[in-house]
């Protein structure tokens, strides 16, 4: 029996969703228990059987019309009935279809007039044995942690249940999903690539598709902390996700700036790294190049990186500092999938990363990223830095509060004043001087 197959009460259909015989005398069936007029005893006992019950007791019909009334007294062969009810033996009328002959019974009678009874509670039972096996087939205690925590999510959220909705199609989701994360992490593979790599066709892992779905809920858990494994990311923070597993997206768009990084090895991201740094000028780094040719960063173990919001902060480093200038990386605004490939690199390499960024929501907003996703800690970004700061344009939207830093949010929204870095370049550009 499939998973999806429903299980039968009593065997054999015909074409029209009847069983070919019942008996001996289908007319006769017919005439004993058909008609609109006993349509609510067929449904209720269907109802009964399907349940898990038996086609036993009595069942009572409440105002029932006096076509009912009058088609249940010539059924039982009694003189008319009156009252607010009728109440009709189910074992009475049972004998009743066997001594006519008609059939083998009320189950029967009621399969031929109306189809086969399902039985409900054993289709039931038999789901859930098989989503049990499906869930099963995940469990790996062996597996690395943020396998198991990803297999917990798949069992106790239902987001494989709806993606899925039944067993069957939910056990080849599972495989194909397993065939994906067996692949990554690759090294600057496209996603049409993989798809067509692992399941066979390029556009399996488009967007909206419950197979990817179930990737991206995967590599949440494998490279996000727990408090950013809610809702889907979209836009830079999508293409980032995939980007942690080398897997490129809008490869070519939103490089990351960077200032005074070096880098070992011969690849040509390390080498244009060392270049730029020599002539005390800013590189872009693409994703694509990033995940192809990864950067060798393990010297800078131990070192601190400072990371700022705008680009004028790092002309204005360049201009003042030139080859002698810290390394520093800009966010460039909201950090595209480049940017966070970068960070995620150089906090893998042991580096400490150091954030400056706007003092209003947008900027907090990003700090908060950077502290939650890469470890980074705050560089003249608190509140004595905000108060001494000149006052700049009104706030636009209050500042959410961030639990790395309370009471930044609370200065922000009670000063009312937004501080752009641009704003405070006199107090940054002192720390990046080599």
């Amino acid at each position: 029996m499939t998973d999806s197959a429903p299980r039968v009460v009593a065997a054999s259909g015909t074409s029209a969703g009847r069983p070919r015989s019942v008996g001996s005398d289908e007319d006769r069936v017919t005439a004993l228990l058909g008609g609109p007029e006993l349509a609510w005893l067929r449904r209720r006992v269907r109802r009964r059987v399907e349940r898990g019950g038996a086609a036993t007791g009595t069942l009572a019909l409440q105002d029932p019309t006096t076509a009912q009334r009058a088609a249940i007294d010539r059924l039982l062969g009694r003189r008319p009935s009156t009252g607010s009810s009728v109440t009709i033996s189910l074992d009475e009328v049972d004998r009743l279809l066997r001594r006519a002959r008609a059939c083998d019974g009320l189950v029967k009678a009621v399969e031929f007039l109306d189809g086969p009874i399902v039985d409900v509670a054993a289709r039931q039972r038999d789901e859930a044995e098989a989503w049990s096996r499906v869930l099963d087939s995940l469990a790996d205690p062996d597996a690395p942690a943020w396998r198991r925590t990803w297999q917990d999510d798949l069992a106790t959220s239902g987001l494989l249940r709806r993606l899925a909705g039944g067993p069957a199609v939910a056990r080849d989701l599972v495989a194909n999903v397993e065939r994906v994360l067996a692949a990554v992490p690759v090294a600057g593979v496209g996603r049409a690539r993989l798809a067509a790599r692992t399941l066979h066709d390029s556009h399996a892992l488009d967007d909206g598709l419950p197979t990817t779905t179930l990737v991206l809920k995967a590599l949440q858990h494998r490279y996000l902390p727990p408090e950013d494994r809610g809702a889907l990311p979209s836009g830079p923070d999508r293409r980032a996700l995939w980007a942690a597993a080398g897997v490129l997206l809008d490869e070519l768009s939103g490089a990351a700036l960077v200032l005074g990084l070096d880098a070992a090895g011969d690849g040509v991201v390390a080498r244009s790294l060392r270049l730029h740094r020599a002539a005390g000028e800013p590189a872009r780094v693409t994703l694509r190049a990033l995940l192809r040719h990864p950067p060798d960063l393990g010297h800078l173990r131990g070192s601190t990186v400072h990371t700022c919001e705008n680009p004028a902060v790092v002309a204005a480093a360049a201009d003042q500092h030139g080859p002698d200038c810290r390394p520093l990386v800009c966010t460039d605004g909201q950090p595209s999938a480049a940017v966070q490939s970068l960070l995620r690199m150089l906090a893998a390499a042991g580096v400490e990363l150091v954030h400056h960024g706007d003092f209003d929501r947008g900027g907090v907003a990003i700090a908060d990223l950077l502290v939650r996703r890469f470890g980074a800690s705050p560089w003249r970004y608190d509140v004595a830095s905000y108060q001494a700061a000149p006052a700049g344009p009104g706030l636009h939207g209050k500042v959410t509060a961030v639990p790395w830093m309370p009471d930044l949010a609370a200065a922000i929204n009670a000063r009312g004043v937004a501080v752009h870095e641009e704003q405070v370049l006199s107090s940054l550009l002192p720390d990046l001087a080599g």
